[in-house]
């Protein structure tokens, strides 16, 4: 029999149920095609909302962007407080801001080839360049050597100054550079771009950077110099060969990879590439230059950094567009320097005297720092940083950016004040001023010393006039530490931490300290009145066209009762006027004067803050790192204060602290610090708020 037919059948069948598989799998293939579509629709819808909401909200940032690029371009002026000329932003320095005719025509071709060889093709964003970043990123578990982002997306990051590392801060990015590439030209862009790009030290912009790296313009630049220029962004700090780091090979290379990618790109010929890898490997002559030379006063500088400061965070600009918005902006800006006291505050402080070399770092020198305010205003009429003629423009201001340990300058505030206005004492409340051991809140035990010798039963009055430590730090363990930090804040102390809990704050043994500026605005809350005004260094800043675009907003809060204020104002006088006061030397003829001295541990910081019914000052002496003033018997704090304050009052009309009503003088017992009975054998006057009353004597009760 034939097997044949039955082969035939089988393989029939066979083919049969092929082909029925295939028809399966095809139909899988198209459900799955047709899920994947769907769900490619469904991301693209999503995608798609959610950047239009984000597109929706972005309104602001991108005309904060526009903002920051629109500026005239025009040198700003500053005046003083009556509206003297004070001094032109830029006016005695090259300009920062220069066109691209201005400079080398190598230097935007050697930015472009190496940080963006597509600039002049793409919209903002280079796809191709952030695929490879991504695809790297991806490949390196989370490391790529080079970013994505394009010129356009750089000059948007300096300009926001947007640091944020996510996902929405890049989009917010693209987004934001596609809008720059719309409304401005590539010229425009990168001319910009090279206007405020950091280039190493504390240097922005190609023409600074010239002149700091070659001591010549950015227009007199070789392909070599150009070349370099463009490779420091890189990395800046690494390839400046003025820190004394070994890096002429590193500077030759990175040089050299800006020169081939010029060559690749076809920004320069093979006869331009030749001559200038043959000047790179010879090496590069640097040679810095003085590229600033205007010197401004502290005050000028303190009024720049809160303007600039103010600029970039209203506008969510970064500090060197700020910066650059503020000194080009052709604006006027009025100050509050008085300059009458400035140059009575920059003579004292120029007086070798006070300046006396450290035992501990050669070249290091004694340092000081003043700020006084017309406390009826807030307005800063004059400001020191530094002891010494003044060199560099917005270095280091001590008066505004250094805080020190406050020492015994801290009682009133932190202590005295508080506890009267939450009824705790009065200037009579007697305390045992006698060695004693504290118990802190984390256990330990604290034995504080008196710098003087202890002095038994004592009242606040007398226990300010010669500073002893003992009464006002038990007065804070019945304050508190917190309630004695909510008053430090309200009155504008800032620097305050969590490790500032502990009694040790009473006498001014503080975490980080306090600065100038934030002590004379802390005093200058008791001197008005009890109401703190926040210190400005200007009032308003005016436009070309006479609009005020800036006015200084003082937030004003009131901390302390009138009546309150004017007991702490007559209490703070008394190291003046007591017979044994530590700040005696302060006193000014006619005028009444508050003030309290200060020293810290092992004589680190020395300090003398205080006010008249005309001005709040307060002064910082010791040196920049930890080490002991040897200067003499006398406060060299108090000393400067006493001599600029003299002089600021001398032919001003004499003085008193207005008392308000809500203030009475009571006779008080001695022994108790309560208000006298007819029985009571030793009394003497004292003055009372009103409503903080100590009650009547009951040791010596009348029947």
């Amino acid at each position: 029999m034939s097997k044949q037919p039955i082969t035939y059948e089988i393989k029939k069948k066979k083919k049969h149920r092929l082909r029925k598989f295939l028809l399966i799998i095809l139909k899988l293939i198209l459900i799955l095609i047709i899920l994947m579509l769907i769900a490619i629709l469904i991301l693209e819808t999503l995608v798609f909302k959610y950047l239009k909401d984000l597109y929706a909200t972005m309104d602001e940032d991108i005309e904060n962007l526009m903002a920051g690029l629109n500026t005239d371009y025009a040198n700003s002026v500053i005046l003083d407080i009556d509206g003297n000329y004070l001094a032109t932003l830029n006016a005695d320095e090259k300009r920062e801001i220069i066109t691209l005719e201005e400079m080398s025509v190598y230097l935007p071709k050697a930015y472009i080839s190496i940080e963006d060889e597509r600039f002049k093709e793409h919209f903002g964003i280079d796809i191709i360049r952030t695929a490879n970043a991504i695809i790297t990123y991806v490949r390196n578990n989370g490391y790529s050597s080079f970013g994505g982002s394009t010129i356009t997306q750089q000059l948007v990051k300096n300009i926001t100054n947007d640091r944020e590392d996510s996902v929405d801060r890049k989009i917010r990015e693209w987004i934001l550079a596609y809008e720059l590439e719309q409304q401005y030209s590539k010229d425009e862009i990168i001319a910009k771009y090279l206007n405020i790009i950091f280039v190493g030290g504390d240097v922005y912009g190609v023409e600074l950077g010239s002149q700091y790296y070659f001591n010549k313009s950015a227009a007199e630049l070789s392909i070599s110099e150009c070349a370099y220029l463009a490779g420091v962004t890189h990395s800046p700090n690494v390839y400046n060969p003025f820190e004394g780091l070994d890096n002429e090979e590193s500077i030759k290379n990175r040089t050299i990879t800006v020169l081939d990618k010029m060559l690749e790109t076809g920004n320069i010929t093979q006869m331009e590439y030749n001559k200038a890898f043959a000047e790179t490997n010879r090496g590069l002559k640097f040679e810095k230059g003085n590229y600033v030379s205007t010197i401004y006063s502290y005050h000028t500088d303190a009024a720049l950094d809160q303007i600039i400061s103010e600029v970039a965070e209203e506008n969510n600009l970064s500090i060197p567009l700020a910066k650059s918005y503020v000194y080009s902006g052709g604006f006027t800006i009025y100050t509050t320097q008085n300059s009458y006291i400035q140059s009575l505050m920059e003579q004292d402080f120029n007086d070798q005297k006070y300046i006396q070399a450290s035992w501990n770092r050669p070249g290091e020198t004694t340092q000081a720092a003043m700020v006084v305010i017309d406390h009826n205003t807030g307005f800063v009429v004059g400001c020191v940083g530094g002891l010494g003629e003044k060199t560099v423009s917005r270095g280091l201001n001590r008066a505004t950016q250094s805080t020190r340990q406050t020492g015994s300058s801290m009682k009133p505030i932190a202590v005295v004040a508080p506890a009267m206005q939450e009824r705790k004492i009065t200037a009579a409340s007697i305390y045992g001023d006698v060695r004693t051991t504290f118990t802190l809140k984390n256990g330990e035990k604290y034995t504080p010393k008196n710098y003087n010798y202890y002095r038994g039963n004592i009242t606040v009055r007398q226990a300010l006039e010669t500073s002893q430590n003992i009464p006002f730090i038990k007065i804070m363990e019945e304050l508190t530490t917190d309630k004695s930090k909510e008053y430090l804040r309200k009155m504008g102390i800032t620097s305050l931490t969590d490790k500032d809990n502990d009694l040790a704050l009473s006498i001014g043994g503080l975490d980080l300290g306090v600065s100038p500026l934030e002590m004379a605005g802390a005093y200058a809350t008791i001197a008005n009145g009890g109401e703190y005004i926040e210190p400005t260094f200007y009032t308003k800043v005016i436009d070309s066209k006479g609009n005020v675009v800036m006015q200084a907003e003082q937030e004003r809060r009131r901390v302390f009762t009138e009546p309150n204020a004017y007991v702490l104002q007559n209490l703070i006088m008394q190291p003046v006027v007591g017979k044994s006061g530590t700040a005696k030397y302060c006193a000014i003829e006619g005028i009444d004067v508050a003030a309290k001295t200060g020293t810290t541990d092992e004589d680190f910081d020395r300090w003398l803050c205080g006010f008249t019914p005309y001005y709040t000052a307060a002064t910082w002496y010791g040196y920049d790192y930890n080490e002991s003033v040897r200067f003499g018997a006398t406060n060299p704090a108090g000393l400067i204060w006493d001599a600029v304050m003299t002089k600021i009052h001398t032919g001003l009309e004499p003085a008193t602290f207005n008392m308000p009503d809500g203030v009475a003088l009571y006779k008080v017992c001695k022994s108790t610090g309560m208000i006298a009975t007819p029985r009571c054998w030793g009394t003497y006057d004292e003055l009372f708020w009103v409503d903080n009353l100590p009650g009547h004597c009951t040791r010596h009760p009348y029947r």
